[in-house]
């Protein structure tokens, strides 16, 4: 299940800083939700979605959109390829997982991109009884969870640095 997450265009959620275009790689964040066993239902994802404030949008997935800004701080989409979550035919859609993702530097703060897509996670795990797992689909442990945080703020000051050369 090789999905692609790279986000292209105008309207995606990358900042275009020129001083970023070859001085840093972008990082990609994911976190996915499985089902223990059998199938997550698409109605109970687009009410678990609509719950924690998950709007579907562009490329037939879900978005978390900063209200200031408008623009997308992660997104949300099947593990199954195409990875999209159907509007119509929701009713027979089913998949084993989603995958939640978002690449930096992004709209806000790593860190607080991050943290935000965690109290999603923990909530949607909750309303669709899923497990919260990491990019590796290994189960997401408070270890695993700071270890991400600092990885985060790393790439945060390589940022900074290929800014203040420019």
């Amino acid at each position: 299940m090789g999905l692609n997450f790279d986000a292209h265009g105008d309207g995606d959620y990358l900042t275009t800083d020129p001083a970023l275009q070859d001085d840093v790689e972008r990082k990609l964040i994911v976190i996915h939700l499985t089902a223990p066993q059998g199938m997550l239902a698409g109605p109970a994802i687009a009410a678990a979605c609509e719950a924690v404030g998950l709007v579907l949008g562009d490329m037939s997935i879900y978005h978390r959109v900063d209200e200031s800004s408008g623009s997308t701080l992660f997104s949300l989409a099947s593990m199954v390829e195409p990875g999209t979550i159907p509007a119509e035919g929701l009713a027979d859609f089913k998949t084993p997982g989603l995958a939640m993702f978002t690449q930096l530097p992004g709209a806000r703060d790593g860190v607080q991109i991050y943290d935000e897509m965690l109290q999603v996670a923990d909530r949607m795990a909750g309303l669709l009884h899923a497990e919260i797992r990491d990019e590796r689909r290994n189960k997401l442990t408070r270890q695993m969870r700071d270890h991400m945080r600092e990885s985060i703020i790393d790439h945060r000051q390589r940022v900074r640095l290929a800014r203040s050369r420019h």
